[in-house]
C-alpha cells in the first residue's frame, strides 16, 4: 500500500524534487487502455501497481512502498504526452507477449533493420498507430504503423548495428 491519510485512502507519493508526486491509479484505468489497443486482458497486470506523474504512467511490483520521496517508481510504462498514448519498449517487452491485436511479425531481415532503427515498408493487418513488434514469438518493442510503413520506435541507446546475417 502507498502512504494513506489514516482513512484508508491512498495519497500521492512525494517526488524527490518536490514536484507533485506519483498519484496511484486503479489497475483497471491502465488495463482498459492496453485491452482496447492491444487486446491484453486485465489479468496480465495482476501483481503490479500503477502510478501517474506528469504525463507518464509508471508500473512497479505490487508491494508496499515506504513513505519516502521518489525520483521514479518502477518503470515508465507509457507516455500520455500526445494522442495516441505511446507505450515504452520496456513495457511492451514485459506485457506485449499477451497482445492479441495490433501486432506485427517480422522476418529475420526485417527484425535486424527494425532493431537498427530503420523504417520498413510492409502491409500489416492492424490499426494505424503504435503496434507490438515480434520476431520469432519474442517482443522486440514498439513500432508506429501507418499506411504500409512501420517506423521503429526502439530507443537510440538500445539499437543494434544493422549487419548481414
Amino acid at each position: 500500500m502507498s502512504p494513506s491519510c489514516g482513512n484508508g485512502e491512498e495519497v500521492p507519493i512525494p517526488s524527490k524534487r518536490g514536484e507533485k508526486g506519483f498519484r496511484p491509479l486503479d489497475k483497471s484505468q491502465v488495463a482498459s487502455l492496453w485491452t482496447e489497443r492491444f487486446g491484453i486482458s486485465e489479468e496480465a497486470f495482476q501483481g503490479y501497481r500503477f502510478f501517474a506523474k506528469a504525463q507518464s504512467i509508471w508500473v512497479c511490483s505490487d508491494f508496499p512502498l515506504p513513505a519516502l520521496r521518489y525520483e521514479s517508481v518502477g518503470m515508465r510504462m507509457m507516455s500520455l504526452k500526445d494522442w495516441p498514448w505511446k507505450p515504452t519498449t520496456s513495457a511492451l517487452q514485459i506485457f506485449g507477449r499477451h497482445a492479441k491485436k495490433n501486432v506485427v511479425h517480422l522476418s529475420e531481415a526485417e527484425a535486424r533493420a527494425f532493431m537498427a532503427g530503420s523504417s520498413l515498408c510492409l502491409e500489416a493487418d492492424c490499426q494505424l498507430g503504435y503496434v507490438v513488434v515480434f520476431y520469432r514469438g519474442e517482443v522486440l518493442g514498439c513500432g508506429l504503423y501507418s499506411r504500409g510503413k512501420l517506423v521503429s520506435q526502439i530507443p537510440k541507446d538500445r539499437r543494434v548495428e544493422s549487419c548481414q546475417g
